[in-house]
């Protein structure tokens, strides 16, 4: 910079004097960490992470610290678990009406008594939110006597939900106006209710919040090349916070980073700033001190790490489910009992038993039982990670101990030299086995020392394995159960499960005419309305095999308008079911829970029972198809499905591997753990956020820094952070001048038959084409875009034709679009509404405001005869067009089209508008149980079969082998077996 002549350029160690101030004031720094297993990493704690969130004025305001009871959902603090499972003392404990300056410094507890406007008296359980607006629930509570000598009565058994401003003393206000030595109460009234909360000693006069998290972990390569560098992460994002904001990457927070630590070692450090350790943090909002605790909600993943995530064994597993008991051996699986378990959710695993499973484990291991562990781990499911490395060190431990007991003759017990019964032998050798495998559990429970060292002398954990030491802490965390918590996730169970089974069974049988055929069909698609990228067919064909979620993503949308005559009528069913699954699983709000619900559970349904159609074994090979059972109750819980997907995380992977290539890779944890606190000090500082100084003030920059962030795209692009706020429903773009066309009303709209009110003096001035405009749910439509539109006679449907403004006036503004009606019956073919042209061919007029959302929908091609053709497009290689023609679907005409309900942009809003009879799931299979019954006996045939068919070909194989190796070495057959 100095070189290209900028002026006032600061040295390069002034620079590194403003980091190290910096640092120092935010108090954010990796701390080390080292395992029960040994092993070394970094961490940046989230309590230091999401004290930050306080601070930033991009991040509070967005913030919900009360569950909401209103709405529809879409969060996940209007979900089942937050509003109903979670206890009411771990949710924020106090309110205070912050924006009155009178009464911002009087905080109401939970379970203290309070007095109303009204007079009468109450004890608060629970801060919620209605349509925004803060309520709590209460206790009534009566009161007779006299004011220095009262008598309370608690209505324990009801509540009531008032307006939380009509509380306007709390307990320190009555204090003084009665003489508390002197109230009396009835006999269910709790005492505690009319004593000062805990939490006030805590607190100090700060407000108290608490804060929901959800952490996320997995393996991720630390190179950019193919050559995999493992590496186990930690990120975390702040459950508080709306979706709209949780699927940028600006939200989201790297803990920590290790080659060697596995997740539940890292988990052990992230359990240190939860829910018992109080934090401070500045809120901006509040602009005082406040504190706040952190609490996490639920574990996302894949698959593979929610296992390991549960203390389970994985998809090898005889019972493959973490979440249920279901599965066992491949017999009990094609059992008529044993089948039809897998369709439905199983007896859910729980902590407790798991626990006791890894306590019998490390048990064996103490005795040496190898066998015994290996088939508990098979019966139950249960292997621990943490676990696994004590019962590897105990086993290596009590093989020489024994083999010095028992077998050494020089060493062992001198009774066992001595003849005796084969009874009394093993008794002996029983007890000896006994007495080692007790030492060795006392030495195991020491472990490690100095850990149980600070336990005190009463604590029954001396005698017993401990979480995070021996075991997975996260069985033992509260507010966690990594069996019910570990929700399935529908980028890896989904796109990379079901939707690529699909495509994979499709496509395996293809000749080149048919991949030449499906690219030419795919490529020709609409994609507007459906928010995803042009397809790039040729691709998807040529790499068929090793395609990611974004074109699995793709496929499910627009795929099965192109197969129907490239696959067979089952596969072509599992398209439509498919489909439709995945248009219903990513919808972003839920307005009626129990309706969305049953009709999730007949889309999963038809899915499970379209595989048993096509692969009645499928279900049992592939253990995503029965998670697929669980998303029920994962959504009722926790809020719309795409609440808990990890595209957002992955994405982060990212910023993770450019940490990671641009370290000396001597340390990555520590190096990678400080980069990117770097990185959150500089996000912090130019999003106008408030740090602490060495002097003990709160400070933030100037305003012209948050300023440039919000006037740079480029910086904004590099932080992953969007402004969502530009975006007004009713805005209109005009073209650029070039391509502006300037004319009157009449010139514009010759070619239409106009229905619909004309604008205002119609025909005074000219009207110029615009390029866009933004409907009522912020979708951004063109010319061309499908939207239902909002009229006094209703709903309607149509296409934009046109988008005209008078010139140079953009508030007056028409909206032209090709009139189009929804059929009474679904297409037959694609289970799909159909949309056919008006007669008259009308073209609406309308305002901008009146547009409500766009959709996409697709051109009924098989019912129009149409063909592939020469476009009049010419290739393009390098950047140079060629004479040769690109290949296209030519539609033999512009009438009939398929509203697509496979698409997932605005699929709920579509699902509100339509009458029920078109968007209502038709289950495949009227008797379920009947069909799964005839699926497994024909299974009990045919599996025995396949496996005997394995078992001889496994036998060949090895014959075969045991021959090569004997012609290698010269060596006969019947030796090698001997030997």
């Amino acid at each position: 910079m100095r070189e290209s002549g900028t002026p006032n350029v600061p040295s390069f160690s002034a620079i590194r004097k403003l980091q190290d101030k910096l640092a120092k004031g935010f108090g954010l720094a990796p701390r080390h960490h080292l395992s029960s297993m040994g092993n070394h990493f970094y961490m940046n704690h989230p309590g230091d992470l999401f004290a930050l969130d306080w601070g930033n004025p991009l991040v509070r305001p967005c913030m919900h610290v009360y569950p909401e009871v209103s709405g529809p959902i879409s969060e996940t603090w209007m979900a089942g678990k937050w509003l109903n499972e979670v206890p009411l003392d771990e949710l924020s404990p106090m309110w205070a009406d912050f924006a009155s300056p009178a009464n911002k410094h009087r905080h109401f507890y939970i379970n203290e008594i309070a007095q109303t406007s009204q007079g009468s008296f109450v004890v608060p359980l629970r801060w919620l939110t209605v349509k925004g607006a803060v309520h709590v629930e209460v206790y009534k509570v009566t009161q007779t006597g006299s004011e220095q000598n009262p008598y309370f009565c608690v209505d324990t058994e009801h509540t009531a939900r008032v307006s939380a401003h009509t509380l306007t003393r709390n307990l320190l206000d009555l204090m003084p106006s009665m003489s508390w030595d002197m109230i009396r109460l009835s006999e269910n009234s709790p005492k505690d209710y009319f004593e000062a909360s805990p939490l006030r000693i805590v607190a100090k006069g700060k407000p108290l919040f608490r804060l929901w998290v959800i952490p996320w972990s997995d393996d991720v390569s630390g190179n950019v090349s193919k050559q995999y560098n493992a590496h186990t992460n930690i990120y975390t994002t702040n459950a508080n916070l709306p979706h709209q904001q949780l699927s940028q990457e600006y939200f989201i927070r790297s803990c920590s980073t290790s080659s060697f630590a596995s997740s539940s070692e890292q988990f052990v450090a992230l359990s240190e700033d939860l829910y018992d350790r109080w934090h401070n943090a500045y809120d901006c909002e509040l602009e005082q001190e406040i504190m706040f605790q952190v609490i996490p909600h639920f574990l996302p993943a894949d698959n593979p790490q929610q296992s390991e995530t549960s203390s389970h064994l994985g998809v090898n597993a005889s019972l493959n489910c973490r979440r249920d008991m279901s599965g066992g051996s491949e017999q009990v699986k094609e059992s008529v009992e044993g089948y039809e378990a897998l369709f439905h959710p199983g007896v859910p695993r729980e902590c407790e038993k798991t626990i006791s499973v890894i306590r019998k484990q490390i048990w064996l291991a103490c005795h040496g039982d190898q066998g015994g562990i290996g088939q508990l781990s098979t019966e139950t499911g249960v292997k621990d990670k943490i676990a696994q490395f004590w019962i590897d060190t105990l086993l290596a431990k009590v093989k020489p101990i024994l083999d010095a007991k028992l077998k050494n003759r020089e060493t062992r017990d001198q009774r066992l030299n001595e003849r005796m019964s084969r009874e009394d032998r093993k008794s002996l050798t029983e007890e000896i086995t006994a007495t080692v495998g007790t030492e060795l559990w006392e030495w195991v429970v020491r472990q490690p020392q100095d850990d149980y060292e600070q336990l005190a002398v009463d604590d029954p954990l001396r005698n017993d394995i401990r979480p995070g030491i021996h075991y997975n802490i996260l069985l033992c965390t509260r507010g966690i159960n990594p069996h019910f918590d570990t929700p399935g996730e529908i980028l890896h169970t989904c796109l990379l499960g079901t939707n690529k089974y699909v495509w994979h069974t499709t496509n395996k049988t293809w000749t080149k005419v048919d991949k030449e055929t499906f690219a030419v069909r795919l490529q020709s698609s609409s994609i507007t309305g459906l928010t995803i990228p042009p397809p790039r067919a040729a691709y998807l064909v040529q790499y068929k095999n090793s395609l990611i979620g974004k074109h699995f993503k793709t496929l499910q949308q627009i795929g099965v308008f192109h197969v129907h005559d490239l696959c067979t009528p089952d596969v072509f069913q599992l398209w439509k079911v498919t489909g439709e699954l995945g248009a219903l699983l990513w919808v972003p709000e839920i307005r009626d829970m129990d309706t969305y619900l049953a009709d999730l559970e007949v889309l999963i349904a038809n899915v499970l029972d379209a595989w048993g159609k096509v692969d009645p074994r499928r279900i049992i090979t592939k253990a995503k198809l029965h998670v697929l059972t669980h998303l029920p109750d994962d959504i009722r819980r926790l809020g719309p499905a795409v609440i808990f997907a990890t595209e957002v995380f992955e994405c982060f992977n990212a910023i993770f591997r450019q940490c990671s290539i641009l370290s000396n890779h001597l340390a990555p944890s520590h190096d990678i753990s400080v980069a990117l606190a770097s990185m959150e000090r500089f996000k912090h500082v130019v999003s106008g956020g408030w740090w602490k100084e060495s002097e003990g003030r709160y400070v933030r920059a100037g305003p012209s820094i948050p300023l440039f962030l919000h006037q740079n795209r480029e910086l904004q692009r590099r932080l992953g952070w969007t402004d969502h706020s530009l975006i007004k429903s009713g805005d209109v773009k005009c073209s650029p001048r070039a391509k502006r066309h300037a004319g009157s009303w009449e010139t514009h709209t010759k070619d239409f038959i106009l229905s619909g009110s004309l604008p205002e003096a119609v025909s005074d001035g000219n009207w110029e084409n615009c390029t866009l405009l933004v409907s009522q749910a912020k979708d951004i439509c063109t010319v061309g875009s499908w939207v239902f539109l909002k009229s006094s006679n209703g709903t309607r449907i149509g296409r934009i034709r046109a988008i005209l403004c008078r010139a140079g006036m953009t508030k007056q503004t028409s909206v032209l679009l090709e009139h189009f009606e929804v059929a009474d019956e679904r297409d037959q073919r694609l289970n799909m509404p159909i949309l056919v042209r008006t007669p008259t061919k009308q073209v609406l007029i309308a305002v901008p405001e009146d547009v409500l959302f766009n959709f996409n929908a697709q051109h009924d091609c098989v019912s129009g005869g149409c063909v592939i053709g020469d476009s009049d497009h010419k290739q393009v290689q390098e950047q140079l067009e060629t004479d040769k023609p690109t290949k296209c679907i030519i539609h033999a005409d512009d009438d009939c089209f398929h509203l697509n309900m496979h698409g997932i942009h605005n699929a709920h809003l579509i699902r509100e508008l339509l009458p029920r009879n078109l968007v209502a799931p038709i289950p495949l299979q009227a008797d379920r149980q009947a069909y799964h019954r005839a699926l497994s006996l024909e299974l009990q045939v045919t599996g025995p079969k396949k496996r005997a068919e394995t078992q001889a070909k496994a036998k060949e194989t090895r014959e075969k082998n045991k021959h090569a190796l004997a012609r290698s070495t010269g060596i006969r057959p019947n030796e090698l077996d001997e030997a």
